[in-house]
């Protein structure tokens, strides 16, 4: 729902210039999806899973 919301905002802003558009939407939710990558591997290996390096 976040990535479907910041999309649609940045395309509302330059339909027209999606290079720009999908950049911008990349720049924006890039920091919330690796936090959260980070967090589910945390979590994983809390229960025994993921790598055993």
């Amino acid at each position: 729902m976040i990535g479907a919301r910041t999309l649609s905002r940045h395309l509302a802003v330059s339909a027209a210039a999606q290079r720009t558009t999908f950049s911008a939407y990349e720049a924006e939710l890039r920091p919330y999806v690796a936090e959260n990558q980070t967090k589910g591997r945390e979590g994983a290996r809390a229960f025994g899973g993921g790598p055993t390096s």
